[in-house]
């Protein structure tokens, strides 16, 4: 029995992070993937399921859309098609998505995704960008920056090793002396400059 898809997304799901049901559109026929095509172009407000489904689709009207988005200003839309259709991303939008994540996103805006991409994709522009941000952005993100960059430069077995965890949670340091002087020791542990990011 094909199923029936739907572009309703109850609390639980949503809470989950279950998408839209992708078997469902492999099952459909001609007439009920261009009845999901239009649901799902039409859908908002638009987010990564969307994405998801329209990757899935791969008609001309969703790659198109999906196209669109990537010239578009929306950073968490962008990031999703990175991940859904990766094929359809260059190597320099990829990391110019990462950076402008990791500048800008927040914890479970965006940001969380960006972390979970970094220990496979990890350009000089992204190293970069996670070493301004433990020095400058709020406490909460410049913790999990730190963990990341000692995980990057081989500080750490994991993304976030629960050993070090008293050394990241001083990240939640005010921007200040107190910020500045736990940066200057991580950059010490990683064999980084720490005045080549004090003086911007």
């Amino acid at each position: 029995m094909k199923r029936t898809f739907s572009v309703e997304i109850d609390q639980e799901m949503w809470r989950d992070g279950t998408g839209y049901d992708l078997e469902a559109i492999r099952e459909a026929g001609a007439e009920e993937r261009a009845a999901i095509e239009r649901m799902v172009l039409e859908h908002s407000p638009r987010g990564w399921r969307d994405v998801e489904a329209m990757a899935e689709l791969n008609t001309p009207r969703t790659v198109a859309e999906l196209e669109a988005i990537l010239g578009g200003d929306d950073n968490q839309l962008k990031q999703a098609v990175t991940r859904y259709a990766p094929k359809m991303v260059t190597k320099q939008s990829r990391t110019e998505t990462l950076v402008a994540a990791l500048e800008e996103s927040v914890i479970y805006g965006g940001l969380t995704q960006a972390l979970d991409e970094l220990p496979e994709f990890h350009p000089p522009e992204a190293v970069e960008a996670l070493f301004r941000g433990a020095l400058r952005r709020e406490g909460e993100v410049a913790v999990h920056f730190a963990a990341m960059l000692y995980y990057l430069h081989g500080k750490a077995k994991e993304p976030f090793q629960w050993k070090h965890r008293p050394f990241y949670l001083r990240f939640h340091a005010p921007v200040g002396p107190e910020r500045v002087a736990v940066f200057r020791e991580l950059c010490e542990k990683v064999g980084m400059e720490a005045e080549r990011y004090l003086g911007d």
